[in-house]
C-alpha cells in the first residue's frame, strides 16, 4: 500500500496554525496551570495529532514561553502606542496607567499568564526576557522624562520609581482581578486614587526646586 505524502503547509498556514495554538494554550494553562497542560490537551484542544504541535514547537515550555512573549509583546504595544499618544511627559504617564488598567481589564487571561506564571529555566528563551524589557520602556522612559524636567524627584533612582508605580498599578489590577476589591468601591475610583498618590509621592510641590529629605539624603548615601 502506498503512503500518502504528507501535505505541506504554506507559511501563512503555519503561521496561522501557531496563532491558534497560542490562543489555545493561553486558554489552558491559565486554567489548569502550567503543570495541567499537555502536548496531547493542546492538540486535543485544536482537533489535530500531537505530532503536528511537535512539528512546530520543541516542547511545551517552548510553547509556554511562545504564549507569555506574545502576552509580553501585546501589552508592550499598548503601552508604547499610550506613550505616543501625547507629547508632554505628564500626559503620558496618565495614558500609560489609563492604558495599563484598560489592558488588563481588556485581557485577563494574557494578564494573568504574564504575572502570575513562572518560566522554567527562562535563560534559555532570552525573547521572552526581551518582551518583558518591552513592555516596561514607555513607563520607565517616561519616569525618566519627568525627573530630567523637574517633576519628580531624582531619588529613588528612576528604576526604582518605576518599580514603585508598577507595583501599586498591579496591586490595584491583580485585586480586581480576583474579585478582592471591596463591592461598595468603584474600581475607577481606586485607580484615580491610585494614580493621585503615586504623583503626590513622587512629584516636587509645586513652587519648590529639587531638594533631599533627609529620608532621601539617607537613601542617597546607602546607594553610594
Amino acid at each position: 500500500m502506498q503512503l500518502m505524502a504528507r501535505v505541506k503547509l504554506t507559511d501563512e498556514q503555519i503561521s496561522e496554525f501557531k496563532q491558534q495554538l497560542v490562543t489555545a494554550a493561553t486558554r489552558l494553562f491559565v486554567k489548569n496551570g502550567y503543570a495541567g497542560v499537555t502536548m496531547r490537551a493542546i492538540a486535543k484542544k485544536l482537533k489535530c495529532s500531537p505530532m503536528k504541535a511537535y512539528r512546530y514547537f520543541g516542547d511545551k515550555d517552548e510553547i509556554f514561553m511562545m504564549v507569555r512573549t506574545a502576552a509580553y509583546l501585546s501589552f508592550a504595544e499598548s503601552q508604547q502606542k499610550a506613550y505616543f499618544s501625547k507629547t508632554s511627559a505628564l500626559e503620558r504617564l496618565v495614558e500609560i496607567g489609563v492604558a495599563y488598567f484598560q489592558y488588563a481589564r481588556e485581557n485577563p487571561l494574557q494578564y494573568r499568564l504574564m504575572f502570575e506564571f513562572f518560566q522554567p529555566d527562562p535563560v534559555t528563551y532570552p525573547q521572552l526576557r526581551e518582551a518583558e524589557n518591552e513592555s516596561m520602556k514607555p513607563l520607565h522612559t517616561v519616569v525618566v522624562e519627568l525627573i530630567n524636567q523637574g517633576t519628580f524627584k531624582a531619588a529613588p533612582d528612576p528604576d526604582i520609581q518605576t518599580h514603585v508605580i508598577w507595583s501599586a498599578v498591579h496591586g490595584v489590577v491583580s485585586l480586581g482581578l480576583t474579585g478582592k476589591l471591596s463591592k461598595h468601591v468603584d474600581p475607577a475610583d481606586v485607580e484615580q486614587a491610585v494614580r493621585n498618590v503615586l504623583f503626590l509621592g513622587l512629584a516636587i510641590p509645586e513652587g519648590q526646586t529639587e531638594r533631599m529629605t533627609a529620608l532621601e539624603h539617607d537613601y542617597a548615601a546607602k546607594a553610594d
